[in-house]
């Protein structure tokens, strides 16, 4: 943040009259409204700014106790001073609270690492942060109660030039930075979700071949036939036993070393079991890949697709804990949570496990995922079912689709994951 353009904001902000609204927009910005001008404080570790009027969503309602002081005390509060010292921006309001009159501050500091936005009461002591400061992190301490001590004086050597429109070039220069960390962000997400690609390509490349497992047991099997066949003949000091099988084909069956040779023949018929089963197990296994590797791939094209930080906010993978279930995708979207089965499964799961008032979508005319809003709400916004309808089509292999969505109680479950549904409508969506 260049202390010159700090400068000319504080003397804007010095002109307005009113607080309309104070809050917290994402993570690391602040939106304060100055009657009908809009200023974001971006208080991004190291790469801090102020943008004017820019069109930025609420990504999501921030309840920590710093956002409940910022919008209780600033929201229809008056502006009284503002002042701008080197990377610091403090504001003065007064507000009125139950008849009672109260002056409070907050104070920008666009100091690096130690970005932050302090909130203060008329003696300077803190009443929030958004970053709390501990004596182990800074001999400055930041926590609510205690006196703000104020930073050291430096001197900064910056180049001043002329701006024309300092509104455009605010707006510019979120533009560049938004873009930059929108690109970081999603090559950060690509980057992982490749990697569980290359995890999950490894594990079916390494499977061992079905066919040959086959072969397998059914050579065992006939190790088996034969050895029963000739049992008399087997000795227990013979390492193996040549003779033809019930074909005609001569036969070299290794003998193994065990208590009692007359268990030779079960010995083999519990290896064709076991090289059976394995083939089974190995199938089952290669479906469930598949469906893993079909799912994250299109996750990534989700991802490559996404054109803000809002978006891929909602598509970043969480860390996952060991009690969820791995055969289904968990999302947030503007607190309502976004379930989507990766497979037969999860959908199965899905729909056994919703509730009544739950809601339901599903591609229409076209095998894919099952998709639940999680819902204890008489209504859901537009846009949650929009998001939802999106996964919907991007979890089942489409760049657009038409979506029938309906209450759960209106989803009949007929074998497996396949349903019967009435009282639905439909949204059509485009990736």
């Amino acid at each position: 943040m260049k202390v010159f353009v700090l400068e000319k904001i504080a003397k804007i902000i010095k002109t307005k009259k009113s607080i309309k609204k104070a809050l917290r927009i994402d993570e690391n910005l602040i939106l304060m409204q100055f009657d009908e001008d809009k200023f974001y404080f971006d208080l991004t570790k190291g790469s801090g700014d102020i943008y004017i009027n820019i069109d930025y969503p609420l990504i999501k309602k921030f309840k920590a106790p710093f956002d409940i002081v910022l919008e209780k005390k600033f929201t229809k509060a008056f502006v009284v001073d503002v002042k701008a010292k080197e990377r610091i921006l403090t504001i003065t309001a007064k507000n009125q609270n139950n008849f009672k009159s109260e002056t409070i501050k907050i104070r920008f500091e666009f100091t690096g690492r130690y970005t932050n936005a302090i909130i203060l009461n008329e003696n300077n002591e803190v009443i929030e942060a958004l970053r709390h400061i501990n004596e182990n992190l800074s001999s400055r301490v930041v926590k609510p109660g205690i006196k703000l001590e104020e930073l050291p004086t430096i001197e900064i050597k910056e180049k001043v030039f002329e701006i024309d429109d300092l509104e455009r070039f605010t707006r510019e220069a979120f533009d560049k930075k938004y873009q930059n960390r929108l690109n970081q962000k999603r090559e950060s997400i690509l980057n992982r979700v490749e990697k569980k690609i290359k995890e999950i390509q490894k594990k079916l490349s390494s499977l061992e071949n079905k066919n040959k497992l086959l072969e397998n047991a059914e050579k065992y099997k006939n190790f088996a036939d034969v050895a029963m066949a000739n049992l008399y003949e087997i000795k227990p000091f013979m390492k193996e036993f040549k003779t033809f099988d019930f074909e005609g084909k001569e036969i070299i069956i290794p003998v193994p070393k065990l208590k009692n040779i007359r268990e030779i023949g079960n010995y083999y018929y519990k290896l064709a079991k076991k090289m059976k089963q394995k083939a089974k197990n190995i199938e089952i296994e290669k479906n469930y890949l598949q469906k893993q590797l079909e799912f994250l791939k299109n996750y990534k094209k989700l991802v490559e697709n996404s054109k803000s930080i809002a978006e891929l906010n909602i598509y970043k993978p969480e860390k996952r804990e060991k009690k969820e279930d791995e055969n289904i995708a968990k999302f947030m979207f503007e607190d309502y949570l976004i379930l989507v089965g990766k497979n037969e499964k999860g959908n199965i799961k899905l729909l056994k496990h919703s509730n009544a008032n739950d809601y339901w979508l599903h591609i229409k005319n076209y095998p894919g995922a099952h998709v639940i809003i999680k819902n204890n709400k008489l209504q859901i916004p537009g846009e949650v079912l929009k998001k939802a309808a999106k996964l919907a089509v991007a979890f089942s292999g489409k760049n657009e689709g038409e979506v029938d969505w309906t209450k759960r109680k209106f989803v009949k479950i007929k074998e497996g994951a396949n349903v019967e549904y009435g009282k639905y409508s439909t949204i059509k969506v485009k990736i």
